[in-house]
């Protein structure tokens, strides 16, 4: 049996139903919005909170958090120290996708909005 038993955990299919993570800067309902598997997304929050980080740990509770340019900007290089210590396609796609989401508003000199992360 051995790790066999937990190769759904890389498989999308099992999160098909799961709670999801919106990401947005005004309505949830924005054209661009980013929606995320609750539990995918949940393993970079772990991760950074062993590690010890400052933002990515915040973002894994339900709530809503706003986060301004400068904390996306540190949470850029958070997802990325993250990525870089996992050997989960799943969770680093997630985080290819929140970087993504955030270096478009970041590397726009003039933006001066906030990004939020809601959870279900």
């Amino acid at each position: 049996m051995g790790a066999d038993r937990f190769a759904d955990r890389f498989d999308p299919a099992s999160y098909t139903y799961d709670p999801v993570l919106g990401v947005f800067e005004s309505q949830p309902d924005d054209a661009d919005a980013l929606w995320l598997w609750e539990r995918l997304f949940w393993r970079l929050t772990r991760v950074a909170s062993a590690y010890e980080l400052h933002t990515l740990p915040l973002l894994g509770g339900t709530g809503q958090i706003s986060l301004n340019r400068l904390q996306c900007e540190g949470l850029l290089d958070e997802i990325a120290f993250v990525a870089e210590r996992l050997n989960d396609p799943l969770a680093i796609e997630i985080a290819q996708r929140i970087s993504a989401y955030l270096a478009v508003r970041t590397r726009q000199p003039s933006w001066d909005g906030v990004v939020i992360f809601e959870g279900e």
